[in-house]
């Protein structure tokens, strides 16, 4: 058996993955303000991996093999680390796109709240699949329910035209 601290460490662990997990639900779920989609549409069939880690731990080098791979990070940890981060990660390599989900930083689209509000997180996804998720999200309405700061900082620029 587990030292109580152990068992303890473990439990809160595990809790904030199944917090995630509860998150993730509630995004993937198809939403009339939306125009019936889901906050994110692809959510609900992408294979996820949800770990805890230092933020000054998390590195590129052998990202788990997952559709997204979300990283619990410190609660403590500032946005602007968080964002200085994402750049170090973005400057090693371009096969992954990061993203931030501070907990102190709300974002809402056409009224609903977006992000994960307990605790800080950085999801990374393969560039290629986002992009083209993305591109197919572009020939619906779906960015039309975005605000233009939302659109302009979750998707970069990317794709210039709405």
């Amino acid at each position: 058996m587990l030292p109580h601290l152990e068992t303890t460490h473990v439990n809160r662990i595990v809790d904030k993955v199944s917090k995630v997990r509860e998150w993730i639900e509630c995004i993937s779920q198809k939403r009339g303000e939306l125009g019936g989609h889901a906050v994110c549409p692809y959510a609900f069939s992408a294979s996820v991996h949800i770990e805890e880690r230092a933020l000054r731990h998390v590195t590129l080098n052998s990202v788990p093999d997952a559709d997204v791979v979300i990283y619990i990070v410190e609660d403590d940890i500032s946005e602007s680390a968080m964002m200085q981060k994402i750049a170090e990660l973005h400057m090693s390599q371009t096969e992954y796109i990061v993203l931030d989900d501070h907990k102190n930083e709300p974002s809402h689209i056409n009224g609903i709240q977006t992000n994960f509000h307990e605790h800080n997180l950085l999801l990374v996804q393969k560039r290629a699949k986002l992009e083209k998720a993305r591109e197919s999200l572009h020939q619906t309405d779906y960015y039309n329910y975005w605000s233009e700061e939302m659109y302009r900082r979750v998707v970069n620029g990317k794709l210039a035209s709405r």
